[in-house]
């Protein structure tokens, strides 16, 4: 399933990529291409104006001297005197040409009003250079021409030069080739790069969910396992009932186990879905903490577990916090100090304040915890001791204990304890002017 999410999305940005810098590659081009016309067209009235100067300061005008001209600049000349064609002509010129050079001359009469009547005030020279298509075969090409009148002491010269540019395509401008070869390189190394960010971006998803299969494959192991007692408890108090009181309290026990477990799952659910309420209010952090340890009090002298509990003997000072989500994090860190010391350990428990933090902390002598597994315990659905057999845990105590403290802009973290244990630190923001709120 995430394997095909990525293929698909790796694909989908390597199509949104291409298109985008396709998109400007094409844009580039087309402006460079423009720029190339541009450039072009100018060279050619450069080249158009110097060759007018020239006839106006030549008195003869000889066949060498106007067929260096075309050959050195690649031109196409016509010279009419008074309408007549003067004796030089091109030996390439054909009808098509011919009539390319009357379709130039009407041009610069309909479009430019440029005619012999333009030298008639006294004006000696009078040019105008455009753009014109040639079509040839289904073929259309275009053409730089340009259309000038000379006046003289005799007579008018219409002259008329028309130049096809030879423009390179793509693939024989190397500005173009280069374009092209840097587009194809950056769509390469994108494609590659979203190939390892989607990757990377899914993989919490890919282990977000396999984490959930697990922990739904150990919930259906821990639902069954009471299911079958609650049942083999109740056929045993047909047949044995005698033995009612003994069945009753293994009922009991089993079904406990099943509410905690469908406790944590909704209150998993509910973080989820953002319906965890926290109504904050300014209470008394010290307290709130003395009740809980005292919870735990029957628990650590059951197992023979030196329990100890350090605060400020003299304090007024209050927490803006959720009180019952508070303790519930609390509860969390006892019962879990409790659960994994061993008998005859030691648990600590203490509370810190400096002007703008409360610190928790609850430390055991219990077996501490992996430095691998420091980070994911806080994850939901894990649990770093595959092994053990407490059934009254089911890795999910931790998980819930950081999103209510993120729920109160606080932080929970574990490092190990002097005694060899762990020891879990709760940051809890020192806010008290704030105002009562409501999150859902």
């Amino acid at each position: 399933m995430f394997r095909k999410l990525r293929i698909k999305m790796t694909l989908f940005c390597i199509l949104i990529i291409s298109l985008i810098l396709l998109s400007m590659t094409a844009v580039l081009l087309f402006l460079l291409h423009q720029n190339e016309e541009l450039t072009s067209f100018q060279d050619f009235e450069e080249t158009v104006s110097e060759l007018y100067q020239d006839f106006t300061g030549e008195v003869t005008l000889s066949h060498s001297w106007l067929d260096e001209v075309c050959l050195s600049n690649d031109l196409i000349i016509s010279v009419l005197d008074n309408g007549e064609p003067l004796l030089y002509r091109q030996n390439q010129v054909d009808a098509d040409v011919e009539l390319l050079f009357t379709q130039a001359q009407e041009t610069a009469l309909n479009e430019f009003a440029i005619s012999e009547l333009s030298v008639a005030d006294g004006s000696s020279l009078v040019h105008k250079e455009f753009q014109m298509n040639k079509s040839s075969e289904g073929i259309s090409r275009s053409c730089q021409t340009s259309v000038a009148y000379i006046s003289t002491n005799y007579s008018v010269l219409c002259i008329t030069a028309i130049r096809f540019p030879v423009l390179q395509d793509i693939w024989t401008n190397s500005l173009y080739r280069s374009v092209i070869m840097i587009t194809l390189c950056a769509i390469f190394l994108l494609s590659l790069l979203s190939f390892f960010l989607i990757r990377h971006l899914v993989r919490p998803l890919e282990e977000g969910h396999k984490r959930q299969i697990n922990f739904f494959a150990d919930a259906s192991h821990e639902l069954r396992s009471p299911l079958a007692v609650l049942i083999s408890s109740l056929s045993a108090m047909e047949s044995c009932p005698g033995q009612k009181k003994e069945f009753l309290q293994t009922i009991k026990k089993e079904s406990l186990r099943m509410q905690r477990l469908v406790n944590d799952m909704f209150t998993l659910a509910s973080l989820d879905n953002g319906k965890i309420a926290i109504h904050k209010k300014d209470v008394c952090l010290y307290t709130l903490f003395l009740e809980t340890y005292e919870k735990f009090e029957a628990a650590a002298i059951h197992k023979n577990i030196f329990l100890e509990i350090s605060i400020p003997e003299e304090s007024d000072a209050m927490a803006y916090c959720d009180p019952e989500r508070l303790t519930q994090v609390f509860t969390i860190l006892f019962d879990n100090a409790v659960s994994y010391t061993p008998e005859g350990g030691h648990i600590l428990a203490a509370v810190f304040e400096s002007h703008d933090k409360f610190t928790i902390t609850v430390s055991d002598s219990g077996p501490g915890i992996p430095d691998d597994a420091k980070e994911k315990i806080f994850s939901r659905f894990y649990r770093y001791d595959q092994s053990r057999t407490d059934k009254n845990h089911f890795g999910l105590g931790l998980s819930i204990a950081k999103e209510i403290m993120e729920l109160h802009d606080g932080t929970i973290s574990v490092q190990d304890s002097a005694e060899g244990g762990a020891e879990f630190i709760v940051v809890l923001p020192a806010n008290t002017n704030s105002k009562q709120i409501s999150i859902h």
